[in-house]
């Protein structure tokens, strides 16, 4: 007996001086300390400190974004632990009392906006389920499947069965994989439309006090031994985008200093403070899958009949186009502007280029917008004025700008300044530039452009079956400067859309003509107090009995 009570007590003994590790929980505030963002959407980095005991730890960071991307969830540590698992909860706190106006503003908000993303992503996989279910039935209804083909041979027919067994599995598979998750975020979205319906019953005083969601991620980890690590999370957030903008200083002495900065905004839930700022050229919202053909077939068109011609005819009379892009140019006021261009290390790489920003920034999450100065390089130009004068009677001064490649420039408004005074805006178009990047830098009001059609030189003759229209045009250009100065003039003459209808150039001035596009293009070299003109004229020659239609 007394043996088994020492046996006893040694058990315990074992037990006392053994951890109890099962399901150790240690908890900490998320803090952003590194920020990647991208032209839509950030990749946001939280690294803390964590005392691991012996065994399986779960290490919560709470406070992260509600919008994140579960998909892009990642952990790493520094030591001898293995990474077990990383998943995103949501717990909520005990009720309080007393609940302020502004409490239930932020729970309504972020109910709703999870709300939006998961209904977003519930519509996302009942399109995949429902393009897996046509690939079915298109499979199931061709007509090897069916033996309807008889000319086609038996090994065509065995062909056929193997890759139907074969696609259906997959199509079975991936259903399955679909409906699960449907299942899922359908039980998921039942939970916040009832905590929509609570908070605002809590709001109006008929339930009980509201409990605040706190988001959170949980890396599950394992430690051999008690010991402290640094862990890091990371993760993808939609909220938040940068634009590029840049302010251009024309100087006289024919340099431009060009500052390349970010316009960034970020509405990610989460305070960005003293953070690691990257900005990259990269859209992780956009597909990275490359597209596959997939072969089509050819047959002929089966005619309609005349009823339905007749039905067509007397359509509604809609016109339809091919859809196009709407530019939609938004003033934005800028707050908190910051500077330092230099502290930027460039990173250009294989299919994107990140700027890494060398001094730390702090951006709250708001509605504003936060400028960010990216570089800044004193670029060489060659000054030109230049007229449209059909479009514009102004004389535009124009940079000619040829070491630019080297920036990684990208679309973007631009604010131009010239010898300390702010002219106006214009846009920069890297994209549509050759050797040599082209910057409109404003009107000059001391040259004077004027176009005018020469009456005398103007008229219509009819010759048997064929009109004859000669139409004449008159450019005059005055330099009011007081110093010489060269100008590019650009006009155009009507191309021909019908074999019926033949342009046919005149005397031009010597101007450079471009067949393809019907531009005529003059270089001028005005002197001081200097005037010049030009004149260009064209026939259109055409049947008698038709009328010109001009687009």
């Amino acid at each position: 007996m007394k043996k088994r009570i020492a046996s006893i007590v040694a058990v315990l003994q074992i037990i006392a001086m053994t951890p109890a590790v099962a399901g150790s929980v240690k908890t900490t505030t998320a803090h952003v300390n590194k920020a990647t963002v991208y032209l839509s959407g950030v990749q946001l980095t939280c690294t803390s400190e964590f005392q691991l005991s012996p065994g399986i730890n779960e290490l919560v960071f709470e406070g992260v974004s509600a919008g994140l991307d579960q998909n892009s969830l990642q952990a790493t540590a520094k030591g001898n632990i293995v990474i077990v698992d990383v998943k995103f909860q949501t717990r909520y706190n005990e009720p309080v009392k007393k609940e302020s106006t502004k409490l239930f503003d932020k729970a309504m908000k972020q109910a709703n906006d999870s709300l939006v993303l998961l209904n977003f992503e519930i519509e996302e996989l009942n399109d995949q389920l429902q393009g897996l279910l046509t690939e079915k039935n298109i499979i199931l209804n061709n007509r090897i499947i069916k033996g309807e083909t008889l000319r086609d041979s038996l090994p065509v027919f065995k062909d056929g069965v193997d890759y139907l067994r074969a696609r259906l599995i997959n199509i079975s598979t991936e259903s399955i994989r679909l409906k699960k998750n449907l299942h899922f975020k359908n039980e998921a979205r039942q939970l916040l439309e009832n905590r929509i319906v609570l908070i605002g019953r809590v709001h109006e005083g008929g339930e009980a006090p509201l409990q605040e969601a706190v988001n959170s991620i949980v890396v599950t980890a394992q430690a051999d031994a008690a010991t402290i690590v640094p862990v890091t999370i990371s993760f993808f957030v939609n909220q938040a985008a940068w634009l590029p903008s840049y302010d251009l200083k024309a100087n006289n002495n024919g340099t431009i200093d060009m500052t390349y900065k970010a316009e960034l905004r970020q509405n990610t839930g989460m305070n960005w403070n003293n953070v690691a700022l990257t900005l990259s050229t990269g859209n992780p919202s956009v597909s990275a899958q490359k597209p596959e053909l997939s072969p089509f077939y050819l047959s002929f068109l089966q005619a309609y009949r005349d009823k339905y011609k007749d039905l067509s005819k007397k359509s509604s009379g809609l016109e339809y186009s091919l859809p196009g892009v709407a530019n939609a140019k938004e003033e934005i006021n800028l707050q908190n502007e910051l500077s330092l261009p230099d502290f930027t290390t460039v990173n250009e790489g294989m299919i994107q280029t990140e700027y890494e920003i060398k001094l730390k920034y702090s951006i709250p999450n708001d509605d504003n917008m936060h400028v960010v100065a990216i570089h800044n390089k004193t670029l060489a130009s060659n000054y030109a004025y230049s007229t449209v004068p059909k479009l514009d009677a102004s004389a535009y001064l124009v940079a000619g700008i040829t070491d630019w490649s080297d920036m990684n420039l990208l679309p973007g408004n631009a604010r131009i300044y010239f010898d300390g005074n702010y002219i106006g805006k214009s846009f920069i178009n890297p994209d549509a530039a050759t050797d040599t990047l082209l910057l409109s830098l404003g009107r000059d009001r001391n040259i004077l452009v004027s176009r005018k059609k020469v009456k005398d030189k103007t008229k219509e003759r009819v010759l048997v079956d064929e009109k004859i229209i000669s139409v004449t045009y008159e450019i005059a250009v005055r330099n009011n400067k007081s110093t010489a100065i060269t100008l590019d003039v650009t006009d155009q003459i009507p191309l021909s859309s019908d074999p019926n209808i033949k342009v046919v150039p005149g005397d031009n001035d010597h101007a450079t003509y471009h067949a393809e596009t019907g531009e005529l293009t003059w270089r001028l070299s005005l002197k001081p107090n200097e005037s010049k003109k030009i004149r260009f004229a064209y026939d259109v020659k055409i049947p008698k009995d038709r009328l010109l239609s001009v687009r």
